[in-house]
């Protein structure tokens, strides 16, 4: 197959700067017989010590999948052969300079097609029991026998964006010659059970797992635990200045935060609650972008066609279980690094921190101008209705989001220090 060399970086260029980027040098300690991996304080970018990975016992980490993952994650010969130099590669929207996101109200794709969502971050997802904001990748489902593969969240969601047309545009058929051309000694490395499939019908469904599974393996070794709270929190006392510790008490307290963010993961969409817990609904406004067109389909973004009233309308968890009590609610997304992984909300609506703190408080944002305000689907969560039933004050806010900054760590955001 003919190579863009004009839009696709070499195979030699991803490994070189895959071993150059210090944020990605992982020290790997590999738990024989467990489940889990720890990794050290490299892999967490700093000194924090990160809680056991959950593996799945389908895709047991090595260092040679996450070393293929990363050249995978950062390579845009995944994406649609014919989109010449608007190629796309996972890293284009998870951009480890953004946290892992892309700085931008939601992904951009290729031929500059627009998602329909703001892109969460890589860092922690690994601990999430499923990915992408309605939560609707769990698990993958094994292509020979059939079996749901228990745990595979990571890998279900990286073929996702490769096969999406307003994302990578591609098909499994054609990731899979592309791999086999540029790397087939690495999936032999990484997957030795695939050399028997290789040839037969299996072929394409069994490798293109197996670059979901490479590219989830080096998921999971994007943590992040390293921050001034974390320390803090080991019982470093000077961790956190007096307006973080005032807000971690607004945090804790008034603000009832944990019901949701909670820590250490500041999530409760975790691998250790059930599936159907971790969404919720606050009343976000739509964008107007919202009400916009398919840039694939040229059709509404969000038709609804089963909601027609509901046109223009993003109905979130609804999409997954069509049940109307999930209307508007979407995935608790982590509070780690947010410094870089602005702007906030499902739909990017806020690229203010601090306005994405008021909005959550107060359901308002002071001073500003909204033509969608008050424009939602569903019912507001009780938990964040109790918190906004209270009067919350500019300093209260204030120290709230600055307790948020001292969940950042490590050099991130253009190599900048956090926290």
């Amino acid at each position: 197959m003919q190579r863009d060399t004009h839009s696709i970086e070499t195979k030699e260029n991803i490994m070189q700067k895959a071993v150059s980027t210090p944020v990605l040098v992982l020290s790997l300690s590999l738990l024989a017989g467990s489940a889990a991996v720890n990794l050290s304080a490299a892999a967490t970018m700093g000194g924090g010590a990160a809680p056991p990975v959950p593996v799945p016992a389908s895709n047991p980490l090595t260092p040679a999948k996450i070393q293929l993952g990363r050249m995978l994650f950062m390579d845009r010969g995944l994406s649609d052969p014919s989109a010449g130099r608007t190629r796309v590669s996972c890293a284009s929207c998870h951009d480890m300079m953004h946290g892992f996101t892309n700085g931008l109200v939601r992904g951009v794709g290729v031929y500059g097609r627009h998602g329909q969502r703001n892109v969460p971050t890589v860092f922690n997802a690994a601990y999430q029991h499923s990915q992408f904001w309605d939560g609707n990748a769990q698990h993958l489902v094994d292509p020979v026998s059939g079996q749901i593969l228990a745990g595979t969240s990571l890998e279900a969601q990286a073929l996702g964006p490769i096969q999406n047309p307003l994302e990578m545009n591609n098909t499994a058929q054609t990731v899979v010659q592309y791999v086999l051309a540029n790397y087939k000694a690495d999936f032999l490395n990484a997957f030795p059970d695939i050399a028997q499939y290789l040839g037969t019908s299996y072929q394409v469904p069994v490798v293109f797992q197996a670059v979901a599974k490479a590219v989830a393996s080096f998921e999971r070794t994007v943590l992040s635990f390293d921050s001034p709270y974390d320390s803090y929190a080991a019982g470093n006392t000077t961790a956190l200045t007096a307006a973080q510790i005032r807000g971690l008490n607004l945090f804790q307290g008034k603000g009832s935060c944990t019901s949701c963010h909670t820590p250490p993961f500041f999530t409760d969409a975790v691998y250790t609650n059930p599936s159907s817990v971790g969404f919720h609904n606050l009343g976000v406004f739509r964008q107007g972008y919202e009400t916009g067109t398919n840039d694939v389909t040229g059709g509404p973004l969000f038709p609804n066609t089963e909601l027609p009233g509901y046109q223009g309308y993003d109905l979130g968890r609804y999409y997954v279980t069509k049940n109307t009590d999930d209307l508007g609610k979407f995935k608790t997304p982590t509070l780690r690094q947010l410094a870089c992984t602005g702007p906030y909300m499902h739909n990017g609506k806020y690229f203010n921190l601090r306005d994405a703190v008021e909005f959550t408080v107060r359901g308002i944002v002071t001073g500003t101008v909204d033509p969608y305000e008050g424009q939602f689907v569903g019912t507001v969560d009780p938990v964040v209705m109790n918190i906004r039933s209270q009067s919350w004050s500019d300093s209260e806010i204030d120290d709230l989001t600055a307790f948020l900054g001292a969940l950042n760590g490590g050099m991130m955001c253009n190599n900048v220090a956090q926290g």
